[in-house]
Parts: C-alpha cells; structure tokens; sequence
C-alpha cells in the first residue's frame, strides 16, 4: 500500500490505482481531532471517544472526498458473518431503520454508485473486492471468527447469486492488520478453525515458537488463500504487509490498547 497522492494519512492499494470507476482509502491515526489513547483520526462509532470527536474525523474524511456523512454506509460489525446487500429500498430507508439493519453485518456489498461501502478494523482485516465486469463492490470486516466462517466466502457468493459475478473479474485488497508474529490464539479458536476445514499445518498460516506456545495465526494470509480457492486470480489479489499491532504511529490495535482503541476504516466507492 502507498500513502494517498493528496491525503498523506490516507492510504491506498497499487491493484486499485489504476480503476477509475471507483475510489478507495483506508485511513491511518493521523489527521483528526481525537485525544489520549484515540489520538487522533478515530473513526470507531462504538469506541469509548467522545461520539462528537468521532463525528469531526468522520467529516474530515468526508470532505477529502467532496461528499457527505451520509454517503458512508459503515455497519456495527459483531465479528459474524451476516452480509446486506445496499440497494435503493435500503437508501430510501430512514436513520433509526438504516442503523437497524446494519447491525449485527460484517460485509456489505452494492451496485449503487456514489456511496462508500466501509470496514472498521482496528486489528482484524478490513478486505475491499470490485467486479470489474458487473461494477459490484464489496467491503468486508474480517476477524477470526469471520474468517472461520468462512465471511469471505459468503460475501463473493451473494455477489454471485444477486449480481452475477464471477471470481475471475475480481479485485481484492487485503488491508493491514495484526501480524502472526503478535497475534497468539488460544486452543479454541484452533479448534474452531480445525472443525471447520482449514488446514492449519503450514507455517505460512500458523506456527508455533516452541512446543508448549501457543499457536500464532496469520489472518491475512487464511484469507488471501480463501480468495485463490474461490477462484480470484493471484495477480488480482494485493495484501498488506503493514502490522496494526508494530506500526503504532500509523494504526490503532485492539490488541495493542485493550479496550482504548480507536479504529481505522477502509472504504470503496464506485464512482457516479
């Protein structure tokens, strides 16, 4: 990933730059008005910030992008894998009805220009995907337990079965996120993933540092394999390399700060 050209807090995927039907960002920390540990671009509505600080940074983000609040459709992720498909009926739909039906979805996919689809990840992965062919766009909030639900999955699959799609017109861009060497899970979240189909034996997705640590998972890669599987060619697929947990100037981590952690957002629009 690079910094953006005007927005140096802003950072952008090389896979997407040359795509000038849609428009895409994932924010770092800095730029915003947020202080302590939320210091200082917080876009996390659920965090422990003051909701009016929130509110600011998200307009910030706003104005880079010459559009308004509303245009950002952000849902309140519960580490699911419930996807919602944003058509007009959900743009015609009221605030207290919108909020409503976001809840409790880790993915939202569109057709509708204009509208930023959004992730918020302050550790977990944030993936974004485009059909270059059908002009669908998909932002998706990966944790462990999406991803060993398989969120990813379900998401290109709605794609296909509302739109059309085909993995092999997909793009896909793998966000920063905790890296393996930071990210220890415990015997039940390996349990989870055994029960449900990955394969966990290679060192490129899971290791351990003796015989008695526990297991270290490597998200991004599970679901950049996840991606190759489904039939998302090699070079459609880019994954960052930057850790939320190491890179403490530029990312918030959950795991870092505990409960008093802001959140990043990763966004995609199809442009009007």
């Amino acid at each position: 990933m690079k910094p953006h050209p005007q927005h140096s807090n802003l950072l952008l995927f090389d896979l997407f730059g040359s795509e000038d039907k849609i428009v895409h960002f994932t924010t770092t920390r800095a730029g915003g008005v947020s202080n302590g540990a939320f210091t200082s671009f917080n876009m996390g509505n659920f965090s422990d910030d003051d909701p009016l600080k929130i509110r600011e940074n998200r307009l910030i983000l706003a104005r880079m992008f010459y559009t308004e609040l509303e245009n950002f459709i952000t849902p309140h992720q519960t580490h699911g894998t419930g996807v919602l498909t944003v058509d007009k009926a959900f743009l015609e739909l009221d605030n207290a009805a919108a909020t409503e039906a976001l809840y409790g979805m880790d993915a939202t996919i569109t057709q509708e220009k204009g509208i930023f689809l959004c992730a918020t990840t302050a550790d977990c992965l944030p993936v974004i995907i485009f059909d270059k062919k059908n002009e669908v766009i998909a932002a998706i909030h990966a944790g462990w337990r999406g991803t060993v639900g398989r969120i990813v999955e379900k998401t290109i699959a709605e794609m296909q079965r509302q739109f059309g799609s085909s993995p092999g017109d997909l793009l896909a861009g793998i966000g920063p996120a905790i890296c393996p060497d930071h990210y220890e899970v415990g015997d039940e979240v390996e349990d989870q993933f055994q029960k449900n189909g990955f394969d966990l034996s290679d060192a490129a997705v899971s290791y351990r540092d003796n015989s008695i640590s526990r297991l270290h998972l490597d998200l991004s890669e599970i679901n950049r394999r996840e991606l190759l599987r489904l039939g998302v060619p090699l070079s459609a697929i880019e994954k960052s390399d930057l850790c939320t947990f190491e890179k403490q100037e530029l990312f918030f981590s959950a795991r870092r700060q505990s409960v008093h952690s802001g959140r990043m957002l990763t966004g995609i629009m199809m442009n009007r």
